[in-house]
């Protein structure tokens, strides 16, 4: 993505420390008493709409759409029947493929606008092992965790800067920063959970087998052990640990009663992996 120079830097800097004392005056005590409320959300969904609209054209200028039709189609097939059963319905979602052969990574913009790379898609060995992680990100969309992960990071100074159009290098240096590179994506260690157990309940009754979620973060696992560790992928700059998150997984996964799903497991290599 595009470097942002020195004075916009500076620009966003102070404009973020500005949207923070702004955030002192809406931020109270938890319930319990033990310290600042971390899930709060000043963006409407109006405005993260208008946000993800914004980030989504900085995007595909930076990211080449992968020039494959059928393969675009099969992805937006995958994520309209995911999308259908997603608790949030007032966002229209919408799946592109980015031709990126060699990055692992997915992500979703606010409103709804997700990106699958094609490095992720190689990874994958059936359709529900691509849909697992299309549910989770999904998942984060319908929690409102753009919203709620901006207003503790950004500040409304520059979140209504860039939704009226008037910071357009913010708008740019936002979309990599929040999400395409996964180095600022800070979703909470709370925010993880929910959009895990959220994406496994949609995968589930979307007719997908639960374990494929457990399946693939095993597979990240092992990529990223090759790759030297450290969490060297972009889709793991998130909390909590994969190791972790691996744990939380076949926890939840024990809820669903054991049954012969295996939606889409034949056509994969016919519709996507034949292609690689």
């Amino acid at each position: 993505m595009r470097v942002m120079n020195r004075n916009l830097y500076l620009c966003l800097a102070c404009l973020t420390v500005a949207g923070c004392a702004t955030l002192e005056e809406y931020t109270g005590l938890s319930a319990g008493g033990s310290g600042l409320v971390t899930n709060l959300n000043l963006v409407s969904t109006e405005k993260e709409v208008q946000l993800g609209q914004q980030f989504s054209t900085e995007v595909e200028k930076e990211e080449p759409l992968l020039n494959n039709p059928a393969i675009q189609h099969y992805v937006e097939e995958v994520g309209g029947r995911l999308a259908r059963l997603a608790p949030r319905q007032e966002v229209s979602y919408s799946f592109k493929v980015i031709d990126a052969p060699d990055t692992v990574n997915a992500f979703a913009l606010p409103g709804g606008y997700m990106y699958i790379y094609t490095g992720l898609m190689k990874l994958c060995d059936n359709e529900a092992e691509l849909a697992a992680v299309m549910a989770h990100e999904i998942a984060h969309v319908s929690g409102k965790h753009h919203g709620e992960m901006m207003t503790r990071q950004t500040g409304m100074e520059v979140i209504s800067s860039i939704a009226l159009g008037e910071n357009p290098g913010a708008a740019a240096t936002l979309a990599s920063q929040l999400f395409t590179s996964g180095v600022a994506a800070r979703f909470s260690r709370a925010q993880e959970r929910e959009a895990d157990s959220t994406g496994m309940d949609i995968l589930y009754r979307a007719g997908y087998p639960p374990e494929a979620m457990v399946s693939f973060m095993n597979k990240l696992l092992a990529l990223d052990r090759e790759s030297g560790g450290g969490r060297s992928l972009p889709i793991f700059a998130t909390h909590p640990s994969p190791e972790e998150r691996v744990a939380l997984l076949q926890d939840l996964m024990r809820q669903y009663p054991e049954e012969n799903h295996s939606y889409g497991e034949d056509r994969y290599f016919e519709e996507v992996r034949s292609h690689f």
